[in-house]
């Protein structure tokens, strides 16, 4: 994707109109309505540079919506954007009734309108960009609950929204005819069937839709609108007919957009020198939306000559017409316009005064509040009025009287913020988002999707996070769900291995190897996050007294462990032979998701001190925290924080657990003005359904739930002077800091209700009772606050290994003939002890000497030098060594290398890349960059066997000798090539670049 800049002079024209809506109050007069300090154009203009994961903007949408409402109703302009509008661009396509708040991948957009002056003449799908309408920002509101537009031929659309219903109001021009266009094909991904019905004043209809980033499940969305003036006259269109006085019409619709093919397991790009490929299709790129093309819709004609506004009144559901027709009847009945928007923005007042803030400047308010609002978008409520939704087995079920079913939960994302948000403010919505999980995966044998799109499992990203966002709504108190039933259905999908026969999904991609080694071969970003989310089963399990449940999956939380290198003190891939990958560079972004080894390094959040350790204890931890914040947004190519992404959201406060909070504090509020603004740029990545925006007001109250599956507070700085948070189960949580502001971050000392401490961080207790914080600030730092090893947050070391091994190096190229010295390193984790090795080297390989013992000191390393020779009629061919550790006659794990047996100057000898994977094991591989690769049984069927000759176009060759996963092509980076026999002509003989 194409780097952005900045239009500075449209952030500017925003803020101005936008301080219409959001008045320069007086800083007090946030705790009156701290709605007229949100700004939901923030995040909609690109406020960062591009770095290939999704867009440098937050992708959010202005339009209007309820605190988790099922109607969003906002505008989308002809740029694509994952919220559907981009501030950039000042053509409108239509006004759609649902939409995705941050994603990085489009979605939704169901049920799009837009008025214009006139009559219709073309086809709008074929004619489509005769009916595009240009505006001005200048001539846009937006507040929460409510948004309206202007456009350059003067139609005015006001929108307002309830929970699952909304009301439009057009304005049109009196000197022509006003006609409103509905596109029941006008999703953004496109809609495989779908009928509209013009009946008396009503339209009413439904679509066939989904397909989020490249998934081919689909949902059934309906809508119920009537209209409180009669129509002049009304008709369909399809594909490219016009037909005046239809009143039904069916029709289909592809998208919008290419289709993005979306990576859902392990590394996603692999290039030469470690640089990534640029993706054939990226997971979204700055394009214009086609509005040419098949699909159809009904269009109506409104008397203007009394200038006279139209009000449409919608209904929405996922279940029925009729359960969109009674939900409008339930929430809208006969209100106006005006009566349900005053009754949304108290709506929001009500939620955005769960944070009162007293003090503070007007740019910092509003980036706060509106992060607050965005951190409420989504998940939404998903079940009808009278309680009916759709479950993932494609079935109506009901919930409980005063409950909600809750959809779209972007796993990946949440679990590291937004998911705790929620639970600490209503955590009675917490606890309805908890047992609508469980009722997802439940209703289709307890498979946990990892992203959800209304009832649809879509598996897009990788690890398996709904089990961690359980465990954290239980630990903050979200409790009102059946975390029994949602355990044991948890423990079933963390152990299923390979792909479930009934939905074709698979729940945790290589986990056989996880399940047998600890690690996913060659995958670190999914074998951290298995072990985040197995961490999560195991403290819901201790929680809920069943002790056997949580020891084994305490042991599996680990698995930071088993991929820990102590030759280098870097995480890393690591092969299933043992061997770990080989030059390693922590920048490069070759085998993770959206990151870099640098950024996942420090993903082990229920283990810090494990780490911390491991790599030498906490002074050496908290210098290379110095050098990875070097940078704080630097995205996936250099070996810094990218505070813009998910990967390293909880680093600045592993600072508390290296006894230097105050470079905490530091960070965080550099991060808090650099990175967020109150402008249409005020994001520098997606937001992701509210996580970016959920870190943000963590950031503000200066606390941060750091440890998955826990509650504890790791503590910052606040950003105001007071702040009270008020739970709506009650508790209340007060927050001074007399003197904060941007140059006052710094704590200099602290009390947790009345009585002084050094510690900074806050127990589970703290926000299951709540409390008072009173912090004293200064411009400078306390450097001994919070110091003491004693005052450090929790870790939890249940089921640590007892040793680390690594061999180096881990892979090298020998010449049948040829010798190599190699280090093994064996490292205790706490106690040492004697450990006993041996080397068990297969045919044609020694190793010298092959066997001895180690004495490692406790919490310390040995080292043993071995050669390693190859044999001089070795077969080439790959060769795992590996070498068995024990102590007290006990396994204490294994380690092992690979030695490549090549010639020099062989296509063998350059093999870097793995393209051939088993079925079943996609990870193994990723042959273009993008995580695909090809099956090795699909291969062997068509005769492409490992080691036998292949005949291809009057040519004979050999096929690579390579198991699947095993490096067995070349990415081309100027290698030089000997050629058997070069053919006559080609200059430098036998020499190949």
């Amino acid at each position: 994707m194409l780097r952005r800049t900045r239009n500075r002079l449209a952030g500017m024209l925003c803020l101005a109109l936008t301080s219409l809506a959001l008045p320069a109050l007086p800083a007090a007069a946030a705790a009156l309505d701290p709605a007229s300090y949100v700004n939901p154009f923030v995040g909609t203009q690109d406020g960062g540079p591009d770095f290939g994961h999704g867009g440098g903007a937050g992708m959010d949408f202005p339009g209007a919506v309820m605190p988790f409402g099922m109607m969003q109703w906002s505008p989308d302009t002809v740029r694509t954007s994952g919220g559907g509008y981009k501030y950039e661009d000042n053509r409108l396509r239509g006004f759609s009734m649902t939409h995705i708040s941050g994603p990085g991948c489009t979605g939704a957009q169901d049920f799009p309108v837009i008025p214009f002056s006139g009559p219709i003449k073309n086809s709008p799908a074929t004619h489509g960009t005769d009916y595009v309408q240009t505006f001005q920002h200048a001539n846009e509101q937006a507040s929460p609950g409510s948004y309206a537009m202007t456009t350059d031929t003067g139609v005015k659309t006001e929108l307002t929204a309830t929970q699952r219903a909304g009301v439009a109001r057009f304005t049109f021009p009196a000197d022509k005819v006003g006609t409103l266009l509905l596109n029941v094909t006008g999703s953004i991904n496109g809609v495989d069937d779908a009928e509209a019905t013009v009946k008396g004043n009503t339209v009413y209809g439904w679509a066939k839709t989904g397909g989020f980033c490249g998934s081919d499940t689909r949902y059934y969305v309906y809508f119920h609108a009537t209209f409180d003036q009669p129509f002049t006259a009304y008709g369909t269109w399809k594909d490219d007919s016009v037909e005046p006085g239809d009143a039904d019409v069916r029709g289909r619709a592809p998208a919008k957009v290419p289709q993005q093919t979306q990576k859902i397991f392990g590394r996603i790009h692999n290039g030469p020198e470690g640089r990534p490929i640029p993706p054939s299709t990226a997971r979204l790129s700055a394009q214009d939306v086609n509005v040419k093309g098949p699909g159809s819709g009904v269009y109506l004609q409104f008397d203007t000559s009394r200038n006279r506004p139209v009000q449409m009144r919608t209904g929405l559901s996922y279940v029925s017409v009729d359960g969109a027709r009674q939900n409008l009847g339930a929430e809208v009945g006969n209100k106006g316009y005006a009566a349900v928007s005053t009754a949304a923005h108290k709506a929001w007042e009500k939620r955005l005064r769960q944070i009162k803030v007293e003090g503070g400047a007007a740019d910092p308010l509003r980036t706060f509040y509106t992060a607050l609002y965005h951190a409420m978008l989504q998940p939404y409520v998903f079940d009808d009025a009278d309680g009916t939704y759709t479950g993932f087995d494609f079935r109506t079920h009901k919930v409980k009287k005063g409950h909600h079913q809750y959809a779209t939960f972007s796993g990946w994302d949440i679990y590291r913020s937004e998911a705790q948000l929620i639970a600490l403010l209503a955590p009675d919505v917490g606890a309805d988002i908890a047992q609508s999980m469980y009722n997802d995966a439940h209703s289709v044998g307890d498979v946990w999707d990892r992203w959800s799109h209304q009832n649809t499992i879509t598996g897009v990203m990788n690890g398996d996070p709904y089990h961690s966002i359980i465990s954290t709504m239980y630990a903050f108190g979200a409790r009102d769900f059946d975390a029994g039933g949602a355990l044991a259905a948890m423990v079933k999908g963390a152990n299923r291995v390979g792909e479930d026969k009934a939905t074709g999904y698979t729940e945790r991609s290589g986990n056989a190897d996880y399940l047998k080694l600890g690690y996913v071969p060659g995958d670190p970003a999914t074998t951290l996050e298995y072990g985040l989310a197995d961490f999560g089963i195991a403290q819901l399990a201790q929680r809920l007294g069943e002790n056997g449940t949580y020891q084994e999956f305490m042991k599996r939380s680990h698995a930071w462990e088993t991929i820990y290198n102590p030759l280098n003190d870097w995480i890393q891939p690591r092969f299933g032979d043992g061997s770990f990958l080989s030059p390693f560079d922590p920048a490069d972004p070759g085998w993770y998701v959206e990151g870099n080894g640098s950024q996942y390094h420090w993903m082990t959040y229920s283990d810090v001190a494990g780490l911390f350790g491991a790599m030498g204890g906490r002074d050496k931890a908290a210098g290379r925290l110095d050098t990875f914040f070097t940078e704080l947004n630097a995205g996936s190519q250099k070996p810094y924080a990218y505070l813009g992404n998910e990967p390293s959201l909880q680093t600045p406060w592993l600072y508390a657990w290296a006894g230097q909070p105050y470079k905490t504090q530091d960070v965080v509020a550099r991060a808090r003005t650099k990175l967020f603004k109150p402008g249409p740029d005020g994001l520098v990545g997606n937001d992701d359904l509210g996580t970016m925006s959920a870190w943000r007001v963590f950031a503000g109250l200066g606390m941060y739930p750091a440890i998955p599956g826990r509650a504890e507070m790791v503590l910052n700085s606040p950003e105001f002077p007071k702040i009270t948070v008020r739970r709506s189960s009650g508790q209340k949580i007060t927050i001074n800091a007399p003197g904060a502001s941007d140059a006052n971050y710094y704590v200099r000392s602290l009390k947790v209700g009345g009585k002084a401490t050094t510690r900074a961080w806050l127990p589970e207790s703290f926000v299951a009772s709540g409390g008072r914080l009173d912090f004293t600030m200064g411009a400078q730092p306390n450097t001994a606050f919070g110091s003491d090893p004693g005052d450090a947050p929790p870790s939890f070391g249940t089921g640590a290994k007892p040793y680390l091994s690594a061999i180096s190096p881990g892979m090298t190229s020998l010449e049948p003939g040829e010798s190599a010295e190699a280090t093994l390193r064996v490292q205790a984790i706490g106690k040492g002890g004697t450990v006993t090795w041996t080397a068990k080297p297969p045919d044609g390989i020694t190793v010298t000497p092959s066997s001895g013992t180690l004495e490692v000191a406790d919490a310390g390393r040995a080292d043993q030098k071995v050669t390693v020779s190859v044999a001089a009629g070795t077969k080439p061919d790959y060769y795992s060594v590996p070498f068995e550790l024990t102590a007290s006659g006990a396994s204490v794990g294994a380690s092992g290398m690979t030695i490549n047996v090549a010639r020099r100057g062989t296509i063998e000898w350059y093999q870097n890349n793995a393209g051939i994977s088993d079925d079943g094991k996609a990870g193994q591989a990723n042959f273009d960059g993008g995580g695909w690769s090809y099956s090795a049984q699909a291969l062997a069927a068509e005769g492409l066997k490992a080691g036998q000759p292949v005949a291809w176009n009057g040519f004979t060759f050999t096929w690579p000798n390579r198991r699947p996963g095993q490096l067995d092509n070349v990415q081309a980076s100027g290698q030089v090539v000997d050629l058997p026999s070069a053919p006559a002509g080609v200059p430098g003989g036998g020499r190949q670049r």
